[in-house]
């Protein structure tokens, strides 16, 4: 349903009931079915133009047409279907604002001048209402398909934009790993490998004077063997300065799987932490990691949560892990094999594992205990 099919059902209406009143049945019925049939054409001929060629002049040119024939074939008879044309001229030649008072006050103007009888008065009444109240639902519903389509082509505006994002996500990501391999490769190479490269002097120096001067020799070897342990030193200070903290290895890990559910499905997803991370162990981690992708699949298969949070405690013993989103159903929760495979991996980590669902959401708690 549109503006053009509007009226042509308004025209129909008001042509086959205008003349229905104004005939009698004695009167002979051919000219008035040839009339009405005539009005359809052209009718019908209105909306093929607004669909084919939507050229408002050729429209414009029938209503002027079929009003001119309204006076020829008596106005008085035919002011119902005079005042749906004029309605539909106005609502060609005029802007949206100045459509209901200039047709308000050119109706006004209509009946003043060429007063109907009343069972045109009444039909004409009907008609205006119909016409009031389906032309407001048609112009809502345009404007609803526009803005729809106008989100449409956001969306997918957004969309081009998050895979460009994810792209260059990855490239950064890359670029940084070769940046750090280079940074490390040229630390390795200027601290220790001069280091090295110095011993191996030293080594082949006392090699050459082993037959002739064994106590040079001897200092040699001493020198070179000082010069390794310098190196060996060097190295294990790099290292422990290259490696990175457990804790934030882990709270990276865990950030970037919330990150990426929030992204792909639109679900909020929040990380709380607190106390000090540096005591849970490698295996806690990967019990954790483990578990929240378990936590996140279900959220997805049997839940309508629009929120997820993961909630990591430290206190001075234990380690309190809470994984829970907003969810509400009326079902109650059955032990499959995602909630047995979190209490598996949970109890192979020495701790314990608690499932809950209220009305506030479901919650899976592991409780791990500090060594």
């Amino acid at each position: 349903m549109d503006l053009p099919v509007l009226y042509l059902i308004l025209k129909f209406l008001a042509v086959s009931a205008s003349f229905l009143a104004a005939y009698d049945v004695k009167d002979d019925m051919v000219p008035v079915i040839i009339s009405v049939l005539s009005f359809a054409c052209v009718f019908l001929f209105e909306l093929l133009a607004a669909r084919l060629w939507k050229k408002k002049s050729i429209i414009m040119i029938t209503i002027a047409a079929s009003m001119a024939a309204c006076f020829i074939m008596g106005i008085e008879k035919l002011v119902p279907l005079f005042a749906v044309l004029m309605l539909h001229l106005f609502e060609l030649v005029l802007a949206s604002k100045m459509y209901w008072q200039v047709s308000l006050v050119a109706l006004v103007l209509l009946y003043a001048i060429f007063p109907p009888g009343i069972d045109a008065t009444v039909l004409s009444a009907i008609l205006i209402v119909m016409h009031m109240a389906a032309r407001h639902a048609v112009i809502k519903q345009d404007d609803a398909i526009r803005r729809n389509e106008a989100l449409q082509e956001r969306i997918v505006k957004l969309e081009e934009k998050v895979a460009d994002l994810n792209g260059l996500m990855k490239t950064l990501k890359a670029t940084a790993s070769l940046e750090e391999r280079n940074r490390i490769a040229a630390r390795i190479h200027d601290e220790i490998g001069h280091g090295i490269s110095g011993t191996i002097i030293l080594l082949e120096a006392a090699l050459l004077q082993l037959k002739d001067n064994r106590d040079k020799a001897a200092a040699s070897v001493e020198k070179a063997i000082a010069n390794l342990r310098e190196s060996v030193d060097e190295i294990r200070t790099a290292l422990r300065e290259e490696r990175a903290d457990r804790a934030l290895l882990g709270i990276q890990d865990v950030t970037s799987i919330l990150e990426e559910f929030k992204v792909k499905y639109n679900i909020s997803t929040k990380l709380k932490t607190s106390g000090d991370l540096s005591g849970i162990s490698l295996d806690m981690w990967a019990c954790i990691h483990d578990n929240l992708k378990e936590c996140l699949t279900n959220v997805l298969k049997h839940s309508n949560a629009t929120e997820f949070v993961l909630d990591i405690k430290v206190f001075n013993k234990i380690v309190k892990v809470e994984y829970k989103d907003n969810g509400k159903t009326k079902h109650e929760f059955e032990k499959h094999l995602g909630l047995e495979a979190i209490e598996e991996r949970t109890v192979s980590c020495k701790g314990r594992c608690f499932i809950n669902k209220d009305e506030n959401g479901f919650a899976v708690t592991n409780i791990f205990t500090l060594v």
